[in-house]
């Protein structure tokens, strides 16, 4: 027989196994990405390369990867399924939802996804906004949704939080809930030159992580208590002498209402309540208002506080907009939306989205942004920022808790058909108690999961369809996928190779499913030509821009002759064009209209539990669940690790490598201990759900009740934020337990 060389190329592609976005270069043989590497022409990323890009070819090449449709062929979750061909899945999906619409309403339909996986990231909500149902959830709701949200409400545009220092210009940087080392390295390479060219870094965490340790102060708060700290500097920075009275005269608004209502605040229940000494705070204060330009780099864990998560967004942003520090250089920049492209709700067709399905939307009949709030929201910025709409439909998702009532109990309506798209709400949701119930309840008539692997979530599904890995899907961006928050800038690369076996994209699902279900004529054959429509107003197409290094923004990412400059950064996008540090919107809406401390359910029982939960910490091995089943990764990190303090662990009588059980309000869990001098007493610090593979336990097949941390986080109403719904993951009164062995997986 002939025998043929092997054909070998290089491909530059981006990296999607984070929001980061790194340009890589892909070594491709045979049709199968064998290495990829760091691109050294990226622009923007300039080389560098994380466990999670080095190791895509090996999660892509996974021997567990789902190849094949498969239909459930016995009770859900007994594991049993029939192989299927897509032609026939899709006409059977397709026939359900639309009986079941036409029986309950097309409401009755939800989508749930999960956080960035390529450039085709969420795109079944344009499916949604065309067929007439507003239920889909995302993650925003912990993953930046209240500081974007906070921070529009103040000076009309958000999140800039993401905002990177400028090496010899910004003067102090302060993180706050964030590991940037970890979950944004660009940010934390700019972060380390700033302090390299003379800025002073400040950290503020529970646990004293890498960036504590490089950092000029560490101030440890207690989990839960960063509202209180917000708080706190906001009452001494604006009793001290460092604010520039002409400055808040003519940028902002309300002003005295926050001098009086801080004035009312007891700092010493705030320092009590936060649990950093007076002294350290005192110090932070007058760092942020001496000190300029700064930038406060906020994250996640900021966002995942429950209750007080947009007050908290809301004090930030009233520091930030106090001192000075947005839209100068070297501060936060102001970017807003891009001007001729079509990104957020605009590339997602949200205009289409009857405005009473809207007001359907599940949870906005108890968290006004997801109702009429946003509407009116929207019209403001809309009338600012060149006309653009639907700035913030990716924060206005439904609300996932709500989500699994609404099926199990059919309050506030029946949800009887769900699609879940690269997300598994088993691990990711809080009390996930509550989401196994709705996924194995009998009035969930229809449960279709796209994914690239066999997940809990998919495990209990009536069909699981195999999804297309990012390095076989085209990549494109206006920011972080589909969010235009960074002005004028886009970028595009195609796929390193085709999908394997039967494996889909997220597009050309939604493309099949939608060809079925009266929307023929909205989806291009392919994604680059959807995303030519989203640049063709800029004169710009997918093609072109893909055969670049690197994204384009400015001018280049503007139609010809569009040279207008960005809307003055003293111009903010509020009422009344001033820096809003009193809140009429909240205030129409019964809500604290300046930054407030408060209280969930929980808050109540804190005495009775000895001590407090944090979860979510990230890893650069792994993006949220992906990657734990990889063997270097588990070879390093084996099993869920909790972290107690040294003088917890003693007291409790906990070595490390004992397994120990975690107790909360709402659920139970066991993970492996490990004593660190990082943490304050009291302080356990658990990671997520870690056996994807499964353990030795028939009913428990992936190990979700035996470690799974959300059993015991909180997604009740009354732990939540009232204005957009984030739920309960840090700051929960827990006790410990030392247990005599662990769950297996030995």
């Amino acid at each position: 027989m002939p025998t043929f060389p092997h054909v070998h190329e290089t491909k530059p592609i981006v990296c999607s196994g984070c929001t980061t976005q790194c340009g890589l270069v892909a070594h491709v043989r045979d049709g199968r990405v064998t290495e990829v590497r760091g691109d050294h022409d990226h622009p923007l990323s300039r080389g560098y390369i994380c466990p999670k890009g080095k190791d895509a070819p090996s999660l892509a090449a996974d021997p567990r990867r789902l190849l094949k449709p498969l239909r459930r062929s016995g009770p859900r979750g007994a594991g049993k399924w029939e192989e299927i061909g897509w032609n026939e899945a899709l006409d059977e999906i397709a026939a359900r939802i639309s009986s079941i619409t036409t029986q309950h309403g097309r409401r009755a339909l939800a989508y749930s996804y999960g956080t960035f996986r390529g450039g085709d990231w969420g795109i079944g909500e344009r499916f949604m906004n065309r067929f007439g149902s507003a239920n889909s959830c995302g993650q925003d709701k912990i993953c930046y949704g209240p500081l974007a949200l906070a921070e529009t409400l103040t000076y009309g545009v958000g999140p800039t939080v993401f905002t990177p220092p400028v090496a010899g210009v910004t003067q102090c940087i302060v993180v706050w809930g964030m590991r940037p080392s970890a979950s944004a390295p660009l940010l934390w390479r700019a972060i380390r030159e700033a302090q390299r060219a003379g800025a002073r870094l400040i950290v503020i965490d529970p646990q004293q992580t890498d960036e504590a340790r490089r950092a000029d102060h560490w101030l440890q708060v207690r989990p839960g208590g960063d509202t209180a700290l917000a708080v706190a500097l906001l009452k001494l920075l604006v009793g001290s002498p460092h604010l520039d009275p002409d400055f808040i005269a003519r940028e902002t608004t309300g002003f005295e209402a926050l001098k009086a209502h801080l004035a009312a605040q007891d700092l010493s229940a705030l320092v009590t309540a936060c649990g950093v000494p007076a002294d350290d705070l005192s110090r932070l204060a007058t760092m942020l208002g001496t000190i300029r330009p700064a930038v406060i780099h906020a994250g996640n864990g900021l966002c995942q506080g429950g209750r007080s998560a947009l007050q908290l967004g809301r004090a930030i942003a009233c520091l930030i907009g106090l001192t000075g520090n947005a839209g100068v250089p070297g501060g936060h920049a102001l970017g807003g939306p891009p001007r001729d492209l079509r990104a957020n709700g605009e590339m997602f067709d949200a205009d289409l989205l009857p405005e009473e399905a809207r007001r359907e939307r599940l949870g906005a009949e108890h968290l006004p942004f997801l109702g009429s709030g946003y509407t009116e929201l929207d019209e403001v910025l809309a009338q600012h920022w060149h006309g653009r709409r639907h700035l913030l439909s990716w924060i206005a998702t439904a609300h996932e808790p709500t989500l699994w009532r609404a099926i199990e109990t059919g309050d506030p309506y029946p949800v009887r058909a769900l699609v879940v798209q690269n997300h598994n709400p088993l691990g990711a949701n809080p009390d996930a108690d509550a989401v196994a119930r709705a996924l194995a309840s009998e009035q969930l008539e229809l449960s279709v999961v796209h994914d690239l692997f066999m997940t809990p979530t998919a495990h209990l599904a009536d069909f699981v369809l195999p999804a297309a890995h990012w390095l076989e899907k085209p990549w494109f961006s206006f920011g972080i996928g589909f969010v235009g928050a960074f002005g004028d800038f886009v970028g595009a690369a195609e796929a390193a190779v085709p999908p394997p076996g039967e494996a889909r994209s997220d597009y050309a699902f939604w493309r099949d499913l939608g060809r079925r279900l009266g929307q023929a004529d909205a989806w291009p054959d392919q994604e680059q030509q959807f995303y030519d429509s989203c640049v063709a107003e800029a004169g710009l197409t997918f093609s072109a821009l893909s055969g670049r290094t690197g994204p384009v923004f400015g001018a280049e990412a503007r139609r010809p002759g569009n040279e207008s400059e960005s809307v003055s950064a003293k111009a903010y996008a509020t009422r009344d064009g001033r820096i809003a540090l009193y809140s009429d919107w909240l205030h129409e809406r019964a809500q604290p209209p300046l930054p407030t401390p408060l209280e969930s359910a929980l808050d109540g029982v804190a005495d009775a539990w000895p001590h407090v939960l944090t979860t979510g910490g990230r890893q650069i091995e792994a993006f949220h669940q992906n990657a734990q089943h990889m063997a270097r990764f588990r070879r390093k990190k084996p099993h869920p690790v909790a972290r107690l303090s040294l003088d917890t662990a003693r007291e409790l009588g906990i070595a490390a490598g004992d397994w120990i059980e975690i107790e909360t309000p709402v659920g139970r869990v066991r993970q492996c201990a490990l004593p660190v001098a990082s943490l304050a007493p009291g302080v356990v610090e658990a990671d997520r759900w870690w056996y994807p593979e499964g353990i030795d336990d028939a009913a428990d097949p992936f190990g979700l009740r035996a470690t799974n941390i959300n059993f015991c986080t909180s997604g009740a109403p009354e732990d939540c934020d009232p204005v957009m719904g984030t739920w309960l993951m840090r700051g929960i009164p827990c006790r410990v337990t030392r247990l005599e062995n662990g769950p297996g997986n030995e």
